[in-house]
């Protein structure tokens, strides 16, 4: 059943609230944004010509996966957690050297807190103090993952409209992939119970820095993976999220692809989430869903199953004033770093916030 309309009074609350966290510039209407990839010139200068305002980029240390599943560092980045002033300073010049803003960074790995090994307690010192430093930086997002591994062997590519290729996902393809020694096992419970012990140290130092966190869900959302349970792959583990710390600080990345292909509503889940204002960052992407949490093909942003109208009217109705981001476009021919299918993305998405 679809939650009703926030009232007038809820929804000026839930404004007054977004206005606590997340930097004075997120207030308002939804903004678009682009991923920045590797910030050079050429990548910021398209962002720039599309008209779009603001960035989102992977901060110091961001992880990247192999192709196992591994959380890893991206080639060629050799920062130390936790993030510097001096770094985070220098990467908002460059971004604001083109025009644009940086609204979203996604957080360094933390892998032994995840993993319940040693470290753990050094590992969540680090992520409160890069959550401080961009709290001063002026960062309003802080984006993160929260898995053992990412469950990467599902992933294949067929063909889309006019030779265009969409990736797409069957749990069939990884459902018996042996557990990676050096990984091990890691079960539901043990997942979240160190993530619960992680957001209680974390969300208090985000309230006070004025730094909204979002942690994304699993994807892809298959339920288990080499061993490894995926407590984010469903958006009951989402909802437990943001029970677990009642905040505006402890929300979500809120995906409209991964949430219908974990089998939900999208409108009425964005809804729930948008209510508690626990929606701190938007992934906006469609999907054409077979099996849910197992088998899907990422599309066009106008060939799937979501009205991604009717989400953007969902979003626009809880008062949502952060930042929505095209995501997993279509890889165009002769075209591969898609510039062609990020352009169409943006496109599609200006057309239809006019007509909120």
């Amino acid at each position: 059943m679809i939650a009703p309309m926030l009232s007038r009074r809820s929804l000026l609350a839930s404004m007054a609230a977004s206005a606590a966290f997340g930097g004075e510039e997120l207030k308002g209407g939804i903004k678009l944004t682009m991923p920045g990839g590797n910030l050079s010139d050429e990548s910021l200068r398209f962002i720039a010509h599309l008209g779009v305002e603001w960035v989102t980029a992977g901060g110091p240390g961001a992880p990247t996966y192999t192709p196992e599943g591994r959380v890893v560092r991206a080639s060629g980045d050799y920062s130390e957690a936790p993030w510097k002033e001096e770094q985070l300073r220098r990467l908002k010049e460059r971004v604001e050297g083109f025009g644009l803003k940086v609204g979203n960074l996604m957080l360094h790995d933390f892998r032994d807190a995840i993993l319940g090994r040693p470290g753990a307690d050094r590992d969540i010192e680090k992520v409160c103090e890069s959550i401080r430093v961009a709290g001063k930086v002026g960062i309003p997002i802080v984006e993160y993952n929260w898995y053992a591994l990412r469950a990467m062997g599902g992933y294949y590519k067929e063909p889309g409209r006019g030779g265009s290729l969409l990736a797409a996902h069957d749990y069939d393809r990884s459902r018996e992939l042996p557990v990676l020694p050096d990984i091990g096992e890691h079960s539901a419970a043990q997942l979240w119970e160190r993530y619960e012990r992680f957001l209680k140290a974390v969300v208090p130092v985000a309230e006070r820095a004025g730094v909204r966190l979002a942690v994304h869900p699993n994807d892809p959302p298959p339920p288990r993976y080499r061993g490894t349970e995926q407590i984010l792959g469903s958006v009951d583990g989402l909802r437990r999220v943001c029970e677990i710390v009642k905040s505006p600080a402890n929300g979500i990345t809120f995906d409209t692809g991964v949430t219908r292909e974990m089998g939900f509503n999208v409108i009425e889940n964005i809804r729930w989430f948008g209510g508690r204002d626990q929606i701190n960052h938007v992934h906006f992407r469609n999907v054409v869903m077979r099996v849910p949490r197992e088998k899907y093909t990422e599309t066009f942003i106008d060939a799937g199953d979501n009205d991604m109208l009717a989400c953007l009217r969902a979003l626009h109705s809880t008062g949502y004033p952060r930042l929505l981001h095209p995501d997993h476009v279509p890889q165009l021919p002769d075209d591969p770093l898609s510039r062609g299918g990020w352009g169409y993305a943006v496109g599609q998405i200006k057309a239809m916030m006019r007509q909120l």
